[in-house]
């Protein structure tokens, strides 16, 4: 996990498979949701897996949205995902888990993390009635998070899913 992390941090703005995206534009992650890149920001068709994730990168930061089947529950899924972002022993928590629920009807559980050279923070959204996890996943190049955290939040805001406030 933390190479894919690392692998951010050290993209080059010109290496191939970046398209960028006109703004407005919607990425349908998977037939149930999808969201808006903030403004020039570019879609890593390498880093895309059809029906299940999309990755949108600039300002040497990555946004990441997957999507998955899941029987569990937001707590179990969020233990999940943290354990794997532990699995190598260089990634650290904040100990500030956070609710949060967006205009759209996204709910769940946002933390942050560290490691040498990455900041980041994660969404985590389960919707029980789809049996779907949708995992939103914000990489910055350490001391870049501050000014990318609005742009994190506004594509946030733009996920749609089959869930409705």
């Amino acid at each position: 996990m933390f190479a894919y992390v690392g692998f951010w941090t050290i993209w080059d703005e010109h290496t191939s498979g970046k398209e960028e995206v006109r703004p407005g534009t919607v990425i349908a992650v998977s037939d149930h949701v999808s969201f808006v890149p903030a403004s020039g920001w570019s879609l890593e068709r390498a880093q895309t897996t059809p029906g299940h994730r999309s990755v949108v990168t600039g300002k040497s930061s990555a946004f990441v949205v997957s999507t998955a089947d899941w029987m569990g529950t937001l707590e179990e899924q969020t233990a999940r995902e943290k354990k794997i972002l532990r699995a190598d022993g260089t990634v650290h928590l904040y100990g500030n888990d956070q609710s949060f629920h967006t205009g759209n009807g996204l709910t769940g559980v946002k933390f942050s993390y560290f490691a040498s050279g990455i900041e980041g923070t994660m969404w985590i959204a389960y919707d029980p009635g789809a049996k779907t996890v949708v995992t939103l996943n914000g990489q910055s190049a350490s001391g870049a998070l501050p000014a990318t955290t609005g742009e994190f939040q506004q594509m946030v805001d733009s996920v749609t899913t089959g869930a409705r406030a």
